[in-house]
């Protein structure tokens, strides 16, 4: 069964749903974040990806909020946005997060990215490959690394990494589907598992990725729109 991870990202202290990671078109969410982790949890989530979208962007932080759902939560917690450097993701890692997502640090600082893995083992650690058009993009989704989707899933594979979040910038938050043929074409060349995010509508979508090899999926817009619900795909085997 594909993993279920729910999408809990954070700006001003809210839950915000945001189209393609622009700031400008968000949804604000009115419910507290711990009441929605609570009910992700309850639903049936296998875990919970929180996102410091302030930390990301660089104007701020929502470190208390998220660090409260880390200490009522059941289920694993994986954390990203704007982990920096070394000293930010040892910190959330020692503070009680299950694993840190890394993106930006991972392409800049590949000896820190291999000190984490030696530290704490590949399994608490996430390196987050974004991509636009075919290239990875980093520093909330910004910056062009100058590197294709492929050469990174090979240069972190190298690397030792055994999880990678592929975000498909162009479909989040529009709810037109995931990238399945990307994640087939992947899933073929990597033994690394793959957790799939970006675009996921319904149950259906989460059968297509499981399909294609995905190991999890990140599951934002489409729990909060209602157009699909934990319970149910946990219930109908996605």
């Amino acid at each position: 069964m594909i993993e279920l991870w729910a999408a809990i990202d954070l700006m001003d202290g809210s839950v915000v749903t945001l189209v393609q990671g622009r700031p400008g078109e968000k949804t604000r969410w009115t419910e507290d974040p711990l009441q929605f982790a609570e009910r992700w949890q309850t639903e049936g989530a296998d875990g919970l990806h929180i996102i410091d979208l302030d930390a990301a962007f660089e104007r701020g932080s929502n470190r208390e909020t998220v660090m409260k759902i880390i200490k009522n939560a059941s289920v694993p917690v994986q954390v990203g946005g704007g982990l920096r450097t070394e000293e930010v993701a040892r910190r959330w890692l020692a503070d009680g997060a299950s694993r840190v997502i890394i993106g930006t640090m991972a392409y800049s600082q590949p000896s820190v990215l291999a000190k984490l893995l030696d530290s704490y083992g590949p399994e608490r650690v996430v390196v987050a490959a974004d991509y636009k058009d075919g290239e990875v993009v980093t520093k909330g989704w910004k910056e062009g690394q100058g590197i294709s989707l492929e050469s990174a899933v090979g240069k972190f594979e190298r690397a030792g990494v055994t999880n990678l979040l592929t975000t498909s910038v162009g479909r989040d938050g529009t709810g037109s589907g995931p990238d399945v043929e990307t994640i087939s074409t992947l899933s073929r060349t990597t033994r690394m598992g793959i957790i799939a995010s970006g675009g996921i509508r319904d149950g259906r979508d989460l059968e297509n990725l499981a399909g294609a090899g995905a190991r999890g999926a990140v599951i934002g817009k489409a729990l909060y729109d209602g157009t699909l619900k934990l319970s149910e795909a946990k219930g109908g085997g996605a």
